[in-house]
């Protein structure tokens, strides 16, 4: 090979990344409309507020003020008390629900261990995107493998992979869990070069570390409390790496043209070392929404359950759900009680 055509294969490698994806700007599969939905697990309400009070999570204050900024604490994990949608404010129900926009009462997932899923019914909310436009662009990234492994895994079509790019660390439980930042900064990294170099339509990046950080597998000390710093540092670091994609959406080269919905929230709060059961700081979560379009008033005003997040990036992409997507849930056996 000649130099000249050496140099010419070697740029064309460099830009394939680019040619692949579906342009910026007003040129991508939803005319512009874009998401970037950033989940924190085991982040408490009243803590992640408190880390805002005291200077240490900028940037979530940041994208809460403003015209197009919006933080609620109206929003709730764990479903209706007292009806077939209560499930446990623990991680595997929360991002189910937060993913495919239903609760426990469809989806079946219990636990961790994600035994019964119904997936394929109730499938993950970028399979759903691609179904509407099979040439959008979506990618997720993880440190928490079973979002990947259960919930998207679950929700492809055979073996149809839906995601553009699927990213997957996992901490090593032989380190006790102390590498969990350094996880999330290379989910950071990871989801930082996509943002850079092409062109999604849809994103959605999580930060594992605030709950290790609450359950003190990180550090004995730890606990889900705003008077604990070692929490609220968790918080800050997290923090930062939300600004970081923030500035990289931003200084995309055609950012003014595009239109960006920004979501983050999280899948539980936390009581004590733990989670799960039915408690306010277990329940209560937040939701931090920045986009020129936000429905302001029904998310100041009311209660904002979990699974209406899909149903909001749904209507930011112009996508109308079909009725096939959420489907009435099998009716109880007859004797059957709700859960208290």
């Amino acid at each position: 090979m000649n130099p000249r055509s050496f140099l010419l294969s070697l740029l064309l490698s460099a830009m394939a990344p680019a040619l692949l994806a579906q342009g910026p700007g007003q040129e991508g599969a939803f005319a512009g409309k874009r998401v970037l939905f950033i989940g924190i697990d085991g982040c408490r309400a009243d803590a992640v507020t408190a880390a805002m009070e005291r200077g240490l999570a900028p940037q979530l204050k940041m994208l809460c003020e403003g015209d197009n900024g919006l933080l609620t604490l109206k929003c709730y994990a764990g479903g209706e008390l007292g009806t077939p949608t209560h499930q446990r404010t623990v991680s595997g129900p929360g991002w189910t629900s937060l993913l495919t926009g239903v609760w426990v009462d469809r989806h079946r997932v219990k636990d961790n261990q994600f035994l019964g899923g119904r997936f394929q019914t109730y499938a993950h909310f970028m399979r759903r995107i691609k179904e509407v436009q099979p040439r959008s662009f979506c990618a997720s990234f993880v440190d928490w493998p079973p979002i990947h492994d259960f919930i998207a895994d679950a929700s492809r079509v055979g073996s149809d992979e839906f995601l553009d790019v699927k990213f997957t660390r996992a901490p090593d439980a032989k380190r006790h869990f102390i590498d969990n930042p350094e996880k999330d900064i290379e989910v950071r990294d990871a989801a930082l070069k996509t943002l850079r170099e092409q062109d999604p339509d849809a994103m959605f990046v999580y930060f594992g570390s605030v709950d290790e950080f609450g359950h003190g597998a990180i550090d004995e000390r730890g606990s889900f409390s705003p008077e604990n710093i070692i929490y609220l540092n968790a918080i800050s670091h997290v923090d930062s790496h939300v600004g970081e994609l923030v500035r990289a959406m931003r200084a995309r080269p055609r950012f003014a043209e595009e239109d960006w919905l920004v979501l983050i929230t999280t899948d539980h709060g936390g009581r004590g070392n733990s989670h799960g059961g039915d408690s306010d700081v277990e329940r209560n979560i937040w939701l931090i929404a920045n986009g020129p379009t936000l429905p302001r008033e029904r998310l100041l005003d009311a209660p904002v359950p979990q699974t209406a997040l899909v149903p909001m990036i749904y209507a930011h992409l112009g996508i109308t759900p079909k009725p096939e997507w959420t489907p009435e849930p099998p009716k109880p056996p007859v004797g059957a009680e709700p859960k208290k």
